[in-house]
């Protein structure tokens, strides 16, 4: 006598939970997955996204493509389940993929080397960090605009090339994308199609504050530039005194901008950083994310640094505090404060 269906299928052995999972878990290659969303009422179900490629562990892992549900779609490497390694990411605009960014990833962020396409036109090809521009990198601007140099933190900070489109040149320090400090700014003359004149001197927050102007001898390939463009004579007695003073000035005047804005990674190794962050934090018990002044002392006591009243108030005037008891420290302050307190090693001598 024959079973029915039902009686062989009451026979078959039943899956477990733990069965069912190891037969959901994916690894390796596999077909394109899709990701659907249900629809309020009976409005059936919407595909949010797919995905074709390498799983580890149920995580997309090694090499795919992530199509989303708003068009864009990054084909690349993945680890955990995030964009991690070389990869791409194309996002659609008025109708149409277009390349946004190509290079390395980290945790789903840009980080390493890298180029990114703006919507506006502008494109910056350089180094990343935790997803904004860090490092070394040209941006060249829909404007004709093209920068050279330092990244932190998405700014233009460090040292910097600008070429502007109308001929004009800028070598020179920027903080916070601002010209901030030394820098020489180089004239175009259209007429004579080379540059003619130049600026030396200080810059603070963008514009040029006290400084020389020059006239630039000519350029044995541009005939027209034999003709001087002449600047007025100076009629100022010790001109050259009297802008070194002014030129001190500003530099005191602007020293504790600039020093509280030296990105902390160019005064510390990771290393240090790190130990520095975790006498914070041992400090800090109730993680607020500052200290009060009356802790510094204890905060400095963890990373082997005795202080003494007298340095205690260079450093409060270095801050720009007011030395209340319970005036905030905040990490960065307390790192500044620590890298300010430091001894600083004479050339060929030791720490």
């Amino acid at each position: 006598m024959s079973m029915s269906a039902r009686q062989m299928a009451m026979l078959a052995p039943r899956l477990t939970s733990s069965d069912m999972d190891r037969a959901a878990n994916k690894e390796g290659q596999r077909r394109t997955i899709y990701f659907t969303k249900k629809l309020p009422g009976d409005g059936g179900y919407r595909r949010t996204g797919q995905y074709l490629g390498e799983w580890q562990k149920n995580k997309w892992s090694g090499k795919g493509t992530h199509e989303m549900a708003n068009g864009n779609r990054y084909v690349g490497a993945w680890a955990e389940g995030k964009r991690h390694g070389m990869g791409t990411l194309w996002v659609k605009r008025e109708g149409k993929l277009r390349k946004q960014y190509a290079g390395q990833w980290q945790n789903d962020l840009q980080h390493g080397r890298g180029v990114f396409n703006y919507k506006n036109g502008d494109n910056y090809n350089g180094e990343w960090k935790g997803g904004v521009r860090h490092g070394v990198g040209i941006m060249t601007y829909a404007t004709g605009d093209v920068y050279e140099g330092e990244w932190f933190n998405d700014q233009r900070h460090g040292f910097g090339v600008m070429d502007y489109v109308k001929g004009d040149h800028f070598e020179g320090m920027w903080v916070e994308d601002k010209k901030e400090g030394e820098g020489v700014h180089f004239y175009f003359n259209q007429a004579k199609a080379t540059h003619t004149r130049r600026y030396d001197g200080e810059w603070v927050d963008n514009v040029p504050k006290c400084g020389f102007y020059s006239e630039m001898p000519p350029d044995p390939m541009v005939p027209a530039s034999e003709v001087p463009d002449s600047l007025p004579a100076g009629k100022l007695r010790d001109s050259h005194g009297v802008i070194a003073a002014r030129l001190a000035e500003i530099r005191e005047e602007r020293k504790h901008h600039r020093a509280t804005r030296v990105p902390l990674d160019e005064h510390f190794t990771a290393e240090e950083l790190e130990a520095l962050q975790v006498a914070f934090n041992r400090v800090d018990i109730d993680g607020k994310g500052t200290i009060s002044f009356a802790q510094l002392p204890a905060a400095f006591s963890q990373v082997g640094m005795e202080t003494t009243e007298e340095e205690m108030d260079e450093v409060l005037a270095y801050l720009n505090k007011t030395g209340s008891p319970d005036e905030p420290f905040s990490f960065a302050e307390f790192s500044q404060a620590a890298d300010f307190l430091s001894p600083v090693p004479e050339e060929g001598g030791q720490m």
